[in-house]
């Protein structure tokens, strides 16, 4: 460094700076970049938190209104009262074939009150009926003497199912439910947000061999992870649905899992509890949300600002080298010139130097021009001296 022009290490230190500045705002933006990642993946859990409660609480209200026209229509109180099965059973069939296809309910039940609670009739499965019903909503619509709606898992899938006392003149005739089965909500989710959606349960809510047997021509995907299962995902090729580590003891708001790369797309992921009607966490919803875009303009964000930072270094750094040539180095030139003047002359026997250095300004390097003058001058006056005094000695 001590071999180096002031002008070299003046550059270096202004680079420096500038790229420590550069660095700062390179960390400052990686920060903001990850902090904006981080919110794009929080607001993707509440968002599916959202949809999900909504989509069930909008099938809930379908599901009330249905069962309001069903306990109002006369044929099916008339024959649950004098308990026809097959009779009402005739009298209920057309009717849940028209609410299957217009409305997707796939379960409709007829039970006996309290402390039977057999089955009488499902609509859905005629030839199976007389067993005990043993479900949160109906012990929740037993206690409320009220309607019951909640989330509870068969052997394979889960159901939406809402119950409601039966009561005809006052006697109470037993329940009725209906329920539908929400393989199609993770669909409508997709189609709503963008996003893509998987929902996993806990292997010991369901049953192995009742799941495998229900896959049909799809794969076995049981033994995917030791504790829980995939039961519905929007995409077979993206990386949707996570582990049963991601699963265990998902907090009420959701959790925020890392960030997936896949080819030159990002995504981020998140999962958030599913509870059953008993109020259990028998799962996980997981969301995928596309961050590319997001990570894309930042990446132009950060080349736009490297390149201004550039543009506006290189700039800064010939501003500085003029004003410090004019300031400095162009005097400090002037002031060696006028010592190699000073020097050439005394050296042949000159010694009346006069004013060899005009002080260029009244800053600290005038007043060392008017330093340096006159030391000039006062060396030229002393050498004259011993001159005179060399030429009256002898």
């Amino acid at each position: 460094m001590r071999n180096l022009s002031i002008k070299l290490k003046l550059s270096l230190a202004v680079l420096f700076c500038l790229g420590a500045i550069a660095a700062a705002n390179a960390f400052l933006a990686r920060g903001k970049y990850e902090d904006d990642v981080r919110y794009a993946a929080e607001q993707a859990v509440k968002v599916a938190g959202q949809s999900f409660q909504r989509m069930e609480n909008h099938e809930v209200d379908k599901l009330s209104s249905t069962l309001d026209a069903l306990l109002a229509e006369p044929t099916l109180t008339a024959y649950f009262a004098q308990r026809d099965r097959e009779h009402l059973f005739e009298t209920a069939s057309p009717i849940f074939q028209e609410l299957k296809q217009r409305h997707a309910v796939t379960h409709w039940y007829f039970i006996d009150p309290a402390p039977s609670r057999a089955c009488f009739l499902r609509v859905h499965r005629p030839e199976l009926h007389d067993d005990v019903v043993d479900r949160a909503t109906l012990q929740n619509a037993i206690r409320s003497n009220d309607t019951a709606t909640g989330k509870e898992l068969g052997k394979t899938a889960f159901a939406l199912r809402v119950v409601r006392p039966f009561v005809s003149h006052g006697r109470l005739l037993g329940y009725m439910e209906l329920g539908e089965e929400i393989d199609d909500f993770l669909t409508r989710m997709k189609a709503e947000t963008g996003d893509e959606f998987g929902l996993v349960v806990q292997k010991q809510f369901l049953d192995e061999k009742a799941w495998a047997s229900s896959r049909g021509a799809r794969r076995n995907n049981w033994g995917d992870d030791p504790d829980v299962v995939a039961v519905d995902v929007t995409s077979a090729d993206a990386p949707v649905v996570g582990s049963s580590a991601d699963v265990r003891d998902i907090p009420e708001g959701g959790r925020y899992l890392a960030p997936i790369e896949r080819g030159s797309l990002l995504f981020v992921r998140g999962v958030v509890p599913v509870l059953d009607a008993a109020g259990r966490k028998v799962g996980g919803l997981f969301v995928l949300h596309d961050v590319t875009a997001l990570r894309d303009r930042a990446a132009a964000e950060r080349n736009r600002v490297n390149l201004v930072l550039g543009i506006v270094a290189l700039a800064m750094l010939a501003l500085l080298l003029v004003i410090f040539e004019l300031l400095v180095f162009r005097r400090l030139i002037g002031m060696t010139k006028a010592m190699e003047d000073v020097s050439i002359r005394l050296a042949g026997g000159e010694y009346e130097i006069g004013n060899t250095l005009e002080p260029t300004g009244n800053d600290e390097i005038g007043r060392f021009e008017g330093f340096l003058a006159s030391f000039l001058g006062m060396i030229g006056a002393t050498l004259r001296e011993l001159e005179k005094r060399r030429g009256t000695g002898s």
